[in-house]
């Protein structure tokens, strides 16, 4: 009894979560419940791909709901084609560009709430307002999550009287989410230099032992 009353505490406290998925050279578990809707509704959106450069390649990768109907919770992952630090500095331009992408390419008006620059495995920014759609108030929350090369911006969407309720789980989630390393590995520049030179003093020591042979091999 103790064990299960342990359990179903920290479940509560941290947030169910569900299986991992897996996509677009990312990973993460959703909040339990949350499931993949079809993609038809949201070809060619760009809904929740947030990005600081408007003129960067973004796509919506993958839209989860855990329910249908206006009371059901909606989360989207994004994958934008850049560096994203989550950095002091990128906090207020990352935020700045939230409010940005819902009035001009969605056409809502965001209310930001909080701000927020999370340091757990990967650092994100997380920016949390309201906004009102077909006559009902929705809490939103967006997340970048800090990447080199490509990153990934995390939207959920859901009742504002419900977001208490769901905030551990999609706390919980964010804490999941993993970019894959890249197919290839590149060398730093320091690694590169080393072995340029390493490289070179193996081609110097080459010559003078040659040098060094050549009288003997021209006298025979």
């Amino acid at each position: 009894m103790f064990l299960a009353a342990l359990a179903a505490s920290l479940l509560l406290t941290q947030g169910a979560l569900g299986s991992e998925l897996r996509k677009d050279g990312y990973g993460f578990q959703p909040p339990e419940g949350f499931v993949m809707v079809r993609p038809e509704p949201f070809a060619g959106s760009r809904a929740g791909a947030v990005t600081l450069e408007p003129d960067r390649p973004r796509f919506l990768s993958a839209a989860l709901s855990e329910g249908e109907g206006p009371e059901a919770a909606v989360l989207l992952v994004s994958v934008v084609e850049e560096t994203f630090s989550a950095s002091p500095s990128e906090r207020d331009d990352f935020s700045a560009a939230v409010v940005r992408h819902f009035e001009r390419e969605l056409g809502l008006a965001l209310t930001p709430e909080r701000v927020d620059r999370r340091m757990g495995p990967v650092p994100r920014v997380e920016v949390l307002g309201t906004l009102r759609e077909a006559g009902q108030v929705r809490t939103v929350l967006v997340a970048g999550l800090a990447s080199v090369g490509r990153h990934a911006v995390v939207m959920v969407s859901a009742p504002a009287v419900r977001w208490e309720e769901l905030a551990p789980q999609v706390q919980a989630s964010l804490e999941t989410f993993r970019m894959e390393a890249p197919a290839h590995v590149s060398l730093s520049n320091r690694t590169t230099g080393a072995l340029a030179g390493a490289l070179a003093g193996a081609l110097v020591a080459s010559y003078m032992a040659w040098r060094r042979r050549r009288p003997e091999n021209t006298s025979m």
